[in-house]
């Protein structure tokens, strides 16, 4: 019954603990997924926002450039529809002046694209000679010789290649970061004999980039090959790969790719020339996304805030019900414990506590003062029950002893008379009891039994034997008057089958958990019949008024024990057909203080 209680109890759930759950269940956690429902819709937002921003800026930047691309073609479309330079060529090739013809040429381009914002240098090379060039240079966007001798060098034979299939159209030639338009001249009867490549301003194509809301870097590719790259190289990786561009932008004209953390990209085509431009643009994340860090800054700072708020929840609750329950929790504790009439300080400042431990403090008393009173009266009923029943044993026994004695005298004359009645004399002492006392040595309780076991054998002879097993350690120890002899008596009386042979042996011995154990074993057999009678016996809910003397004396035994030691003391029968019948005495080592 007290293990199903420790159970229950400690299934029971701190109040502590059951408050923070409902706190951090009712209230933080759903307090947080709505700041953090809120802060996904809102990034959501933000991110659609600033895509389409951007999406926006890059499609307008590159409007500029197409602008610029086109007035740039428009110029170069010039030197074939003014004629002046195949006026220059045919009078060339007349009078074969070299000299004159690049020096006309020179002051030609000079004129035509030496002013243009659009454009560094503009460089003419007759394909019938192409020794024979001509340039000019746009010096307000630092244009200088070195720009020519770079064309000579590394670009001149790449666009004549590249014009050998144009045709009479226009493209684009990038050459280790510099961007050439590249156009043929041609006669009348569209036969191309020179090739004019204008080297496009990187500084004015890539301006109207810096237009772009968090703007970082740009490339731009011509048909999978890389024209302008960026200032910085702050990011390697597929990201710059002309096939993964494609495969990003897929059907669409434009494409953005939003990076956690860095960088992201916006990716932009365009179809000109009989080719097609991507454009590549990389997008600093702390700019473009600074009001969607300051929004997140916002909420983590909200939730912050909240952490002193449960703090100063959690003390109040600690300190105002937490507390003055775990004292109420010790003090009841207490008195389940015996320790009755605890008083518990009582200094609280809220009225519901202050009543509680009011009204515990009183009925504390209470239950002391009731304890005591009922303590008290049971000790006296105890007492008056004891003596009333060592009194039931003394006629009962004294009356079959003196029948014993002489039956023994008309069969057998005097010779074992006076042995007897010495050994009941010793017996008579212990009942008489004339010095008042409940509690004995171990020593004198067998001296008691001994008398009897005597006056048994004298009784039997050889048809009863008696063997002991004596701890002598255990003779010292205190025990009830008047346990062993009853015991004895009725596995004389109704356990062994005296007219055969009659065994018994007596145990004095402690158990491993401290108990005291006395055993009287016989060789009588138990029936179900005697199991029922000793269950009846023993059971202090019936009556025995039909009952022999023997069977009160076991049962008085047992009654004295269980009131002096408690109930898991006491008389104890257990055998069966197939064995021996013990009898079980169970008692404390100590003597209870309060006897």
């Amino acid at each position: 019954m007290i293990n199903k209680a420790v159970e229950k109890h400690r299934r029971k759930k701190s109040l502590r603990w059951s408050m923070i759950r409902r706190l951090v269940f009712g209230w933080f956690l759903p307090l947080f997924l709505m700041i953090l429902v809120v802060i996904l819709l809102m990034t959501k937002k933000v991110l659609s926002q600033v895509e389409q921003s951007i999406q926006t800026s890059v499609e307008k930047t590159v409007e500029i450039m197409e602008y610029q691309l086109k007035d740039c073609e428009t110029a170069s479309k010039d030197a074939s529809y003014k004629a002046v330079i195949m006026e220059q060529y045919k009078t060339y090739q007349e009078n074969k002046n070299t000299t004159e013809f690049v020096k006309e040429l020179k002051k030609y381009l000079t004129e035509q694209y030496g002013y243009d914002d659009n454009c560094k240098a503009a460089l003419l090379v007759i394909l019938e000679n192409p020794e024979i060039s001509a340039y000019s240079l746009n010096y307000s966007n630092k244009g200088s010789y070195q720009d020519v001798q770079f064309f000579n060098t590394k670009a001149r034979e790449k666009i004549l290649e590249v014009a050998k299939t144009l045709d009479t159209g226009t493209t684009l030639v990038g050459v280790e970061g510099r961007v050439y338009m590249v156009r043929n001249l041609v006669t009348s009867k569209f036969v191309p004999y020179a090739v004019l490549a204008l080297e496009l301003d990187r500084e004015s194509l890539m301006k109207s980039y810096t237009g772009i809301w968090g703007y970082a870097d740009a490339a731009l590719y011509w048909n999978g090959e890389l024209l302008l790259s960026g200032a910085i190289d702050h990011e390697t990786g597929k990201e710059h790969e002309y096939g993964y561009m494609v495969s990003a932008l897929g059907n669409r004209q434009a494409a953005y790719q939003y990076k956690n953390g860095g960088y992201s990209h916006a990716y932009h085509r365009i179809n000109m020339y009989g080719g097609t431009m991507v454009l590549l643009v990389s997008l600093d994340n702390s700019v473009t996304y600074a009001g969607m860090t300051a929004m997140l800054y916002f909420f983590l700072i909200l939730i912050v805030f909240m952490i002193p708020l449960i703090v100063q929840m959690m003390r109040f609750f600690h300190n105002k019900v937490t507390v003055p329950l775990g004292e109420l929790i010790t003090a009841a504790d207490a008195v389940r414990e015996g320790n009755l009439g605890v008083q518990i300080v009582n200094e609280e400042d809220n009225e519901e506590f202050y009543y509680m431990k009011e009204s515990f403090n009183h009925m504390s008393l209470q239950l002391k003062t009731q304890f005591d009173k009922i303590y008290l009266e049971e000790i006296a009923l105890r007492d008056a029950k004891i003596m009333a029943l060592q009194s039931q044993i003394n006629p009962h026994f004294l009356n079959n002893t003196l029948e014993a004695i002489n039956w023994e005298a008309r069969l057998n004359g005097n010779q074992k008379v006076s042995g007897m009645i010495e050994a009941l004399s010793t017996m008579l002492e212990a009942t008489m009891n004339r010095k008042e006392e409940q509690f004995h040595s171990m020593a004198e309780e067998m001296a008691y039994a001994d008398a009897y076991l005597y006056i048994t054998a004298q009784r039997f002879g050889n048809k009863f034997k008696c063997t002991k097993q004596i701890d002598e350690r255990l003779l010292h120890v205190q025990v009830p008057r008047l346990i062993i002899q009853p015991i004895v008596e009725n596995a004389v009386e109704h356990g062994m089958d005296i007219t055969t042979q009659g065994l018994l042996e007596i145990r004095l011995s402690t158990r491993g958990d401290g108990y005291l154990c006395i055993e009287v074993e016989d060789n009588g057999r138990l029936t179900e019949e005697d199991r029922k009678r000793i269950e009846r016996i023993l059971s202090q809910d019936r009556e025995l008024s039909g009952e022999n003397h023997v069977s009160l004396g076991i049962r008085n035994v047992d009654q004295r024990l269980k009131m002096i030691y408690g109930s898991d003391c006491g008389l104890f029968i257990n055998g069966d057909e197939d064995r021996n019948t013990v009898s079980t005495i169970l008692l404390k080592m100590d003597v209870p203080s309060e006897q």
